[in-house]
């Protein structure tokens, strides 16, 4: 998946109104809660068909960790 377009969908997922970086921090943004967690875990799954440890969710600073736990592989463009 592009990562362009993996932002948009998580922007989508999230509900967020505001544009999604790599360097974005989820802790930041306005609609960032449990339910959110559980949005991304379902995201993560569907789309990569990769389940998220909660370990290395409660590490996740920024979308960029999220990119290498789901696998920088994944990707085809930075």
């Amino acid at each position: 998946m592009k990562t362009s377009i993996f932002l948009e969908k998580l922007q989508e997922e999230l509900g967020e109104s505001q544009t999604l970086h790599l360097e974005t921090r989820l802790k930041e943004l306005e609609n960032y809660d449990s339910i959110s967690f559980l949005s991304i875990i379902a995201f993560v799954d569907e789309n990569f068909n990769r389940q998220i440890d909660t370990d290395q969710f409660k590490d996740m600073e920024t979308i960029s960790d999220l990119v290498t736990i789901i696998g920088k592989e994944n990707f085809e463009d930075k």
